[in-house]
């Protein structure tokens, strides 16, 4: 209701009130107290007291006379006029009406204005600073609730937890927005605003027509929501820019320096939960792998990936910067003068120390060198070489010390260089000392690791690349900044410094010149240096070629039950047939080893032939020669060796054997007299009772097939050798009444001759088969032996093997089995003969205890995840086409006839197996009596590198035995694990029955 149609209806009411007393006389009797009715008033009354009544009040009170008759009385009935009567139903409907619009626009303005500080504090340009406020105060109140942990978690911590702050701080902003708004626009603003929507009712006469009067009220309606969005429109304009004065006045400081914006913000647990997760994944994030191990002073170390960061990415290069300065690695016209010139008096006196040390060596060996020979064949070889040359150590040794010192000027080089990269590492330490830098790696590597590892499902080998990939940046950044520091250090040794804005020119440094000279003159190198100097030039003849290839196998084979091979086919197409065949000449090499407690056998062959391929099919056969000797150490099996060898030339062409053997003539003796000499000395030293050496012809069938379910390959080989042993030379080394021939009388007879004749039949077949990702290799091979057409030895033998290739996805039974549980039992069974070496007097027990820890370091490798990615790496460096031969996969049943996909794989395989195999023996007397069975079960570990180029193929096995037992009647079993071994023992029904037999 208006204030103007309020005041009119109260001047009319105290008017009527005044001009009837009759009406004071009603109200004070209480039944009517005449004042002025509201419309509400009316609109009461005619719900309690009906509209008849009320209309007849109304015209009473208008018409001056009583509204209420008493008791008994009699009157006229009061009358509303219609007009009253619409007015009043008229206002009633403002009073309806208004509240309820009034309340809806004031709701509409508060969210109109919330919405427009919303956007204007999170996304209007102007309010930037207030929002960097706001994120700055998140970000501080998170980092406040970090109170646990080292700094570096804390900092990781917050970085990841600083990824919140921007929504923690919109939301802040978001529900300041809507305190602001409400602040500005509250609840005494209404009044106003119901003032304003009434003017739209008290403007309007009411129709006294009912349609015409619903038409009014609806109009009314319509106009006061007009009123009320007009009314809006102001209010929220100034609603907003009073609220962006307040926030104004909250984020500027009330003086310089002060604070500003929000005295505190809820960041609930971001920080602390980012933290926690931090702490708890500490000792995951890095240094989980151990990339290599390394012996420095007798001590192996793991090197672990932050390690070999700081080598590869921070060390290793800025020492390359570092020699470059020092002269290393430059040719002369690229160096300076006085570098040149420092360069040059480093070398001179290396090679004066080296010239004295190579002096040292000889004389050593000259002094070690035995003077008195224990055997007649031995004096009468040695006798035979004085006769070759009476001056001939003189002028050998001369000789030797010529060539060595030669040698030596050109080595010296290689002495300055190493002292150098000394001093080098000694730069570095103090430039970037090595413990601080890896743990500053390690505090970025862990840095960049958490951010994966932090994620759900995140997985290992993920974690340590990211790791990996942040220490190396760092690295790398590190190398670049203290280059110019390094190249500064290293020039101060061999030009001096130039003068700066902040220093003087300095002149090199004197004294650490003169200590870099001392150090090149140092003993210990000179001497290790001079060493290899002088057994470079020394004995460089077939038998010291034996000899070096002794040595690696004392490092391939180093334990009982150890065997290691390599194989070499070189194949050269030279025809295609259609359909895809073709044909290839084959030349092929390969060598054995394979130790037991007792003996040693070494095996070599080399072969040519022709062969075929077409599509998962290859067949060929090849001839050539074969060479076996068994012994007890590697020095007497190379002799072996050579000595066979000799043979078997000798037995071909004698000229030959009388080069290579043969001192050409100069003892006075024939060539061949002379070889035959050497010869009887190794009889002599090393043909004992154990000792035998086989040599001669080899033919070999094999074929290969791809059939897709499953790989086939199979062999056929005969051998015909010449076997030489203590017996047979003692035999054929006298004559008929029982004389030692001599040299020149062997020679003239060939009375060794081809020894023994030994023929050989062998056979072997295997097949692997996939089920699922697990593979599983089976083999069968037989051999059987036959001297002077008499069988003499039979053998045949079972085996299984799980391989695991390293870089291909296998099975889980795979993993375990072939992978984890074969390296760590082999990596058990090394260790345990390191023990027994250090107490043990072995020959060669330093090569072998290498080769022992070298396998072991594999071993170690090979129980975890370092070589999946080597296996993969090589896998992928030569690839190829894999075919299946359909025609054979026709044969097996349950496979259709159809032609197969032809795929790529890769041809550089390194893999590791475990195989079990059982093997069955018999050896025959010469009247052809059989003896009993043995009967071997075996399990071993074996790790081999193929690479197979099409036209060059490499194979590379090493094979290590993990237990044994033996079975034969008359003995206990006898077994092995690890190296230890017992059992084997002659029962006492046995022994007695050998000392009856015994008994004459």
């Amino acid at each position: 209701m208006s204030e103007h149609a309020s005041v009119h209806r109260t001047t009319n009411s105290q008017t009527s009130s005044q001009s009837q007393p009759g009406m004071a006389e009603t109200e004070s009797a209480g039944i009517w107290d005449g004042r002025p009715m509201s419309s509400a008033k009316i609109m009461q009354l005619q719900r309690t007291m009906g509209n008849r009544a009320v209309q007849g009040m109304l015209q009473r009170m208008s018409a001056g006379q009583p509204t209420v008759q008493r008791a008994g009385g009699a009157g006229p009935a009061p009358v509303v006029t219609p007009e009253q009567q619409r007015k009043a139903e008229m206002d009633a409907e403002r009073d309806a009406k208004v509240p309820s619009l009034v309340d809806t626009s004031f709701q509409d303005i508060r969210t109109k204005v919330t919405k427009d500080l919303d956007t204007y504090l999170t996304a209007d340009s102007k309010a930037k600073p207030i929002r960097e406020n706001v994120k700055a105060k998140v970000i501080s109140e998170i980092s406040a609730s970090m109170t646990q942990g080292s700094a570096e978690q804390k900092s990781d911590a917050l970085k990841h937890a600083e990824e919140s702050a921007e929504s923690l701080a919109t939301g802040k902003l978001k529900e300041y927005a809507e305190e602001v708004a409400q602040a500005q626009y509250d609840d005494t603003k209404k009044p106003a605003m119901v003032a304003e929507a009434n003017k739209a009712y008290d403007s309007v006469t009411p129709s006294l027509k009912d349609a015409a009067f619903e038409k009014q009220k609806t109009k009314a309606a319509d106009e006061a929501q007009k009123k009320l969005n007009t009314f809006a429109k102001t209010a929220i304009a100034e609603a907003i820019k009073s609220s962006k004065l307040v926030i104004a006045a909250k984020f500027t400081p009330a003086a310089p320096g002060a604070s500003s914006g929000f005295d505190s913000i809820d960041v609930g647990t971001v920080g602390v939960d980012e933290l926690e997760k931090r702490i708890n994944l500490d000792g995951t994030l890095v240094d989980q792998v151990v990339v290599r191990q390394e012996e420095a002073g007798g001590v192996t170390s793991d090197i672990k990936d932050m390690e070999n960061v700081y080598n590869l990415a921070l060390f290793e290069p800025l020492k390359k910067v570092v020699l470059s300065k020092l002269g290393v690695g430059r040719s002369g016209f690229r160096r300076s003068k006085e570098l040149n010139q420092l360069r040059e008096a480093h070398k001179q006196a290396a090679r004066d120390k080296l010239n004295a040390k190579v002096d040292d060596v000889f004389a050593d060996r000259q002094s070690q060198s035995p003077t008195t020979v224990s055997s007649p064949m031995m004096a009468e070889y040695q006798s035979m070489m004085s006769r070759v040359n009476p001056n001939r150590d003189a002028e050998q040794l001369a000789a030797r010390k010529e060539a060595a010192k030669a040698l030596a000027h050109k080595e010296a080089k290689k002495l300055v260089n190493d002292v150098m990269a000394d001093e080098a590492d000694t730069i570095l330490e103090r430039l970037i000392p090595k413990a601080s830098t890896i743990d500053a790696l390690t505090v970025v590597g862990k840095s960049g690791a958490y951010a994966v590892a932090r994620k759900a499902n995140a997985l290992p080998d993920d974690i340590r690349e990211a790791g990996i990939r942040a220490a190396t940046a760092h690295a790398e950044k590190m190398a670049k900044d203290k280059k110019e520091a390094a190249e500064l250090e290293a020039r101060k040794l061999t030009k001096g410094t130039k003068a700066t804005d902040t220093q003087t020119a300095q002149a090199p440094d004197a004294a650490k010149a003169a200590e870099i000279t001392e150090a090149i003159k140092d003993d210990t190198k000179a001497g290790t240096l001079a060493k290899k100097v002088v057994d470079t030039v020394e004995a460089g003849d077939l038998q010291s070629g034996f000899s070096k290839v002794g040595k690696l196998i004392d490092i391939s084979t180093p334990n009982p039950g150890d065997s290691s091979s390599m194989d070499i086919e070189l194949k050269i197409p030279f025809v295609s047939a259609s359909g895809g065949g073709q044909a290839y000449f084959l030349f092929g090499f390969g060598g054995e080893a394979e130790r037991e407690a007792d003996d040693l056998t070494v095996s070599t062959q080399i072969t040519f032939g022709l062969g075929f391929t077409t599509f998962g099919f290859d067949a060929n056969f090849r001839f050539g020669l074969y060479l076996e000797g068994e012994g007890k150490d590697t020095n007497q099996v190379m002799n072996l060796l050579s000595y066979g060898l000799y043979r078997e030339i000798l037995n071909i062409a004698p000229p030959a054997a009388a080069f290579f053997w043969g001192q050409g003539g100069k003892s006075g003796e024939s060539k061949l007299v002379e070889a035959e000499k050497w010869a009887m000395m190794i009889e002599e030293q090393s043909m004992d009772e154990d000792a035998k050496v086989n040599v001669g012809l080899l033919t070999k069938l094999a074929m290969e097939a791809n059939v897709g379910v499953a790989e086939f390959s199979g062999e056929l080989a005969y051998k015909r050798l010449s076997a030489y042993n203590k017996d047979i030379i003692e035999k054929k080394g006298k004559d008929d009444q029982g004389n030692v021939l001599s040299a020149a009388e062997r020679v003239a007879n060939n009375s060794i001759g081809k020894g023994e004749i030994r023929n050989i039949y062998e056979a072997a077949a295997e097949i692997e088969i996939g089920f699922g990702k697990d593979k599983v290799a089976f083999g069968a091979e037989g051999s059987m032996t036959r001297i002077g057409g008499k069988l003499r030895e039979l053998s045949l033998g079972l085996s299984a093997s799980i391989p695991s290739q390293f870089g291909e996805e296998g099975g889980d039974f795979t993993q375990y089995v072939a992978k984890i549980v074969t390296a760590a039992v082999g990596g058990g069974k090394n260790i345990s003969a390191l023990f027994q070496k250090a107490i043990a007097d072995e020959p060669d027990r330093k090569a072998r205890a290498g080769g022992s820890v070298l396998d072991t370091g594999s071993d170690a490798l090979f129980t975890g995840n370092y070589f999946d990615s080597i296996g993969a790496s090589f896998a992928e460096k030569i690839m190829g086409d894999e075919t299946v031969n359909d025609t054979m996969r026709s044969w097996l049943p349950g496979q259709e006839a159809g032609a197969s996909a032809i795929e790529q794989v890769g041809k550089i395989a390194l893999s590791n197996s475990l195989k079990l195999a059982v093997s069955f023996e018999r050896e025959y007397n010469e009247a052809g009596v059989g003896t009993d069975w043995e009967i071997e079960i075996e399990a071993s570990q074996g790790k081999s590198l193929e690479v197979d180029a099409e036209v060059v193929k490499v194979a590379v096995e090493k094979s290590k035995r993990l237990g044994k037992l033996e079975l034969s009647k008359g003995k206990t079993a006898k077994y092995e694990f690890l190296g230890f071994s017992g059992g084997g023992k002659e029962t006492p029904l046995a022994a007695l029955g050998n000392q009856a037999a015994a008994t004459p």
